[in-house]
């Protein structure tokens, strides 16, 4: 009875889990450039409850991991929406360090500094990124390497970096993540900048939906097992006292 209360409370503790990422993904089908949060912890689950076998306690690991695929390019025509066409990111400067980011939405603070919409500095190579006050937004024009002109003077180039292993990096909240110490980053030279456009969550509203419905059925399954066991053992109680 015990082994078995504990695969159930591990399986509920799963399930919950795996309905929080999918709403969060749901959630975040519009944000630009949102990575979707992935676990099959219900479609293991259910395969082995169905199974002649019963699972050990605490066989089944609860893991989320983050689906680091490139989403569709938005075309918005604004000089400074920035998207990434192949694996790396853009780097922010922050009072907590250095974060990494697919979200190119961009814009000048007050400084005219390159500053995305939390108004964090977006790194450059050399520094920040200042546009000069003679030169407007429609004078920047961004080349695929990341070298940003004004008024057809190079003023900086982006800092873009890349990971061994992205799925080393944890997720920050805000649509960053951040290298955990040890985890270093390298220059991406291989990724390419998109002007004039915007990376769209790789979150397929459709497929999180099915996998919603799943992990609901397969959570009502669980509690019903729970409900029949606690029915089970009062019978056995009212038959040792009667």
């Amino acid at each position: 009875m015990l082994a078995y209360a504990q695969i159930t409370s591990s399986s509920l503790e799963g399930l919950n889990q795996e309905y929080l990422s999918i709403t969060n993904n749901l959630a975040n089908a519009s944000t630009v450039g949102y990575k979707r949060r992935r676990s099959a912890f219900a479609q293991v689950l259910s395969a082995e409850q169905t199974s002649e076998q019963t699972p050990e306690s605490g066989s089944i690991e609860i893991t989320t991991a983050v689906d680091f695929s490139q989403g569709g390019p938005n075309q918005t025509n604004r000089p400074l929406d920035l998207a990434l066409a192949g694996e790396g990111f853009f780097v922010v400067e922050t009072p907590e360090g250095d974060l990494y980011t697919r979200n190119g939405t961009f814009r000048l603070n007050k400084d005219r500094q390159l500053v995305d919409g939390t108004s964090a500095t977006v790194a450059g190579q050399s520094g920040p990124i200042v546009v000069p006050a003679s030169a407007s937004t429609l004078d920047i024009h961004v080349s695929e390497d990341g070298s940003i002109s004004a008024g057809g003077a190079v003023i900086g180039k982006l800092k873009l970096v890349k990971f061994e292993n992205p799925l080393e990096l944890v997720p920050y909240g805000g649509n960053y993540f951040r290298a955990p110490e040890g985890v270093s980053a390298e220059p991406a030279d291989e990724l390419s900048v998109q002007q004039g456009f915007q990376e769209s969550s790789n979150v397929n509203v459709v497929e999180e939906l099915v996998n919603l419905i799943m992990v609901t059925r397969v959570y009502e399954a669980n509690i019903k097992s729970i409900t029949t066991q606690d029915e089970q053992i009062q019978n056995i109680l009212n038959v040792a006292m009667s």
